[in-house]
């Protein structure tokens, strides 16, 4: 996690205005070239924490970021959530946008969603990134992380922080990653705990929706990982 919010600044992402399609997702775009890469993040965080790669990628392609169902600015509209909701969002806005081909990147639950439309919508991905994706949890991991999201259900908040926080950045203490732990406490604190709770719930599931459809993938796929 920690590489992802490295030098990040958030007033220089925050200058430019987020644009909201008629189902209410908030996106932003940057750069004008043709080639399109469009970034998920994951569960409590929004579109913002991709500001390090907007900022390098967007000399040359254009680069979309996007917050999915009731995080960061975009609504939620439904009470209970399903994968094919986050595939639907994401299908929409690129549908409104126009954008009819495009590279995929995708973060935690990101990279389940990127992966799930990927297979749904093979010829609109030219290639798919999932960045530390979740697959074959053991049943112990899979029932920690249920619980903790059955938590947020109950209590109406996340209450979870710290220990999330102590796993993304254990040991982590310069006044860099004081800063960058700080940016990312607020955008779990300004995620609506239902949204939280409910993406939280199918990180822990959703896995095993495609677990054996992974041959069908159809674009050239790059999968990274790692434990930094």
């Amino acid at each position: 996690m920690d590489w992802l919010v490295k030098d990040l600044e958030l007033s220089n992402y925050s200058d430019i205005p987020s644009l909201f399609d008629k189902d209410g997702t908030a996106y932003k775009i940057f750069g004008d070239e043709p080639a399109t890469l469009i970034f998920i993040h994951g569960v409590g965080m929004c579109g913002e924490i991709w500001q390090p790669q907007v900022e390098h990628f967007s000399k040359d392609y254009r680069v979309i970021t996007y917050d999915f169902l009731g995080h960061g600015k975009s609504l939620l509209k439904k009470d209970k959530l399903t994968l094919e909701d986050y595939v639907t969002q994401l299908y929409n806005l690129v549908n409104e946008i126009g954008v009819t081909n495009f590279s995929l990147i995708g973060h935690s639950m990101g990279a389940i969603i990127a992966v799930a439309f990927a297979l749904k919508y093979p010829r609109k991905v030219d290639t798919l990134i999932p960045i530390n994706i979740v697959f074959k949890r053991t049943k112990k991991a899979q029932d920690d992380v249920i619980m903790r999201a059955k938590d947020v259900f109950k209590s109406q908040q996340i209450t979870n922080i710290s220990q999330t926080l102590e796993r993304w950045f254990k040991n982590k203490t310069s006044p860099d990653d004081l800063l960058k732990i700080n940016n990312v406490r607020s955008w779990l604190n300004n995620t609506s705990p239902k949204a939280y709770a409910e993406a939280y719930y199918l990180f822990a599931t959703s896995d095993r929706v495609f677990v054996n459809n992974l041959s069908n993938l159809q674009p050239p796929v790059l999968y990274l990982t790692g434990s930094e």
